[in-house]
């Protein structure tokens, strides 16, 4: 199997060498760790094709990664799972865990050179927290003060955010919440934008406008220069960030992971998320340098869509999950290179003794049957092709669930495709991945809770436990530790019996990169690749 692997990527890699030869005289990114700039340029593998890259939107991971070098956060997750600092140099959180206070860095600049103040951050979250403008962080949101008034027309403006000097950004809620934290800084999100740039924007023409599609002014690491559609985003160095980076340029560009590979080989990038497929084949590789971190903190899994009757018998979800090989699709596909969830809920949030859905096609059967499944109705599975783990997932899933009485169909998508129907709830099943659920358990809320269906907040099942909700309430109430982690237990107990998701897999992120790179550090959430980019050099 690995030297039809081998053999693969070679052809893909000598098709490569091939194009790069005939355009390598126009095509900037070929270089990987040179290009135009001679020695200060890098290329890296985007895994998705972005739409474009607005903070307000549900996005993609690839944008995420996008926009997560050319603005930044308040706070973010480093790759030990720690809280971080980023835009704010430290945060007070009152007793009551109902008021966040953010001190921003002193001298903060946006990267044309004007000031970055809390003037800037109160504009941002009054836009994030804006469910007319914002998809994904709105419901993230809606336990500030005063976000009903404003939603409602009684205020003009959220009273729970407020900004009492330059340096200083304060959230109050109405309700403890000691999770809110997770709720900001636990991925690509939460980014704050330039209020002198957008402040003159009419609110009902914002989520329109015209710089989310080149925002050339941002206070990441790095500044947009362009998007080469279907081709690569080009950014360069801000130097107005608070530790200039060292690289000059960077080159993100939108392959396949079969050609991010052969491109590794090749010298025309530098650095890759590979797929757990092709690990092995990566660490024969001369001159690379590969790490890994352990699955176990984000899944990709299945949002089977509960808005249709045929998918709210939780016995239909549980058969499905019968009804997948998936302890064999790790040790087989993945190379033993992952891990197999069974919750939404992870690491030590998840109790021992709960259902693991070994392969039993004779129950998925049975219980499909006691739910009076229809199996003349096809199901459509949609997913962006082009990342080889999850094409060889939806093949297993087309056969393995065929087998038992579930006809599926599957659909391949683009990522603007997937964000439309995935937020209008116009699909059977949607497979995607992502997510880092272990720094704190609330994290899950968003994907898990009813509250989180009508705000948008990224419960793409649309699946609801009333128990659960209540349950999540309680956990970020609570100020004892010990008494969080069993509350968060019970729920990952509940979401276990009810099967919210299709968890398909936990796999490990794995990186490689050419060894002039250094001060790369591999996220175990791979939407964070460039949460240090500004600390990366190359030599040679």
């Amino acid at each position: 199997m690995r030297r039809r692997l081998l053999a693969r990527l070679a052809a893909v890699g000598t098709a490569t060498a091939l194009m790069a030869g005939v355009a390598a005289c126009s095509d900037p990114t070929n270089g990987g760790t040179s290009g135009q700039g001679g020695g200060s340029d890098l290329s890296v593998y985007l895994y998705q094709k972005p739409k474009r890259f607005s903070p307000l939107d549900s996005f993609a991971g690839a944008e995420g990664q996008v926009m997560s070098l050319v603005f930044d956060n308040l706070v973010s997750v480093n790759a030990a799972y720690q809280y971080e600092p980023r835009l704010a140099q430290s945060w007070d959180i009152s007793p009551d865990s109902k008021t966040y206070t953010f001190h921003l860095r002193k001298g903060l600049k946006w990267s044309d050179g004007k000031p970055l103040t809390s003037a800037d951050v109160l504009f941002s979250y009054q836009l994030l927290a804006n469910p007319a403008v914002s998809d994904g962080m709105a419901g993230r949101l809606a336990d500030v003060v005063g976000v009903k008034d404003f939603t409602s027309g009684k205020a003009k403006t959220i009273a729970g955010f407020s900004a009492p000097d330059p340096d200083t950004f304060v959230v109050k809620l109405n309700s403890a919440n000691r999770g809110l934290l997770s709720n900001i800084a636990g991925g690509t999100y939460a980014f704050i934008v330039p209020q002198h740039v957008l402040g003159n924007v009419p609110i009902d023409k914002i989520k329109d406008d015209p710089f989310w599609n080149k925002p050339t002014v941002g206070a990441g690491p790095y500044t947009f220069v362009q998007y080469r559609t279907d081709q690569y985003v080009e950014v360069v160095r801000n130097p107005n960030f608070r530790q200039p980076a060292s690289i000059n340029r960077i080159f993100l560009k939108t392959v396949t992971s079969d050609v991010a590979t052969a491109q590794l080989g090749t010298g025309e990038l530098t650095l890759a998320q590979v797929a757990a497929t092709d690990a092995k084949t990566v660490q024969g590789m001369s001159g690379l340098t590969t790490v890994s971190q352990k699955g176990g903190n984000g899944f990709v899994r299945v949002a089977v869509n509960q808005t249709q009757q045929r998918f709210r018998d939780p016995r239909v979800r549980q058969a499905m999950l019968y009804a997948l090989d998936r302890k064999q699709f790790v040790q087989k596909s993945l190379g033993g290179y992952g891990l197999v969830p069974n919750t939404s809920l992870m690491g030590k949030f998840v109790p021992s003794g709960i259902d693991d859905y070994a392969y039993n096609p004779a129950k998925a059967k049975a219980l499909l049957a006691a739910a009076h499944w229809d199996s003349s109705k096809p199901v459509t599975l949609a997913w962006i092709p082009g990342t080889r783990d999850r094409d060889d997932f939806v093949t297993l899933a087309q056969s393995q669930l065929n087998a038992v009485g579930i006809k599926v169909v599957p659909k391949q998508v683009q990522a603007a495709e997937l964000g439309q129907i995935q937020d209008k709830a116009t699909f059977d099943l949607t497979l995607f991945g992502g997510g880092l659920y272990t720094v704190d358990g609330s994290s899950v809320a968003p994907i898990l809770s009813c509250k989180a269906i009508p705000l948008k907040a990224g419960n793409i099942s649309r699946f609801c436990d009333p128990k659960i909700d209540a349950l999540l309430d309680q956990a970020v109430a609570e100020p004892d530790d010990a008494k969080r982690l069993g509350i968060y237990q019970q729920v990952a107990r509940l979401d276990n019996q009810e099967s919210s998701y299709l968890w398909a897999y936990s796999p490990d992120t794995i990186w490689a990169y050419n060894k002039k790179l250094t001060g790369f550090t591999g996220h175990g959430n791979f939407t964070l690749v460039f949460w240090n980019a500004y600390q990366w050099k190359l030599s040679g």
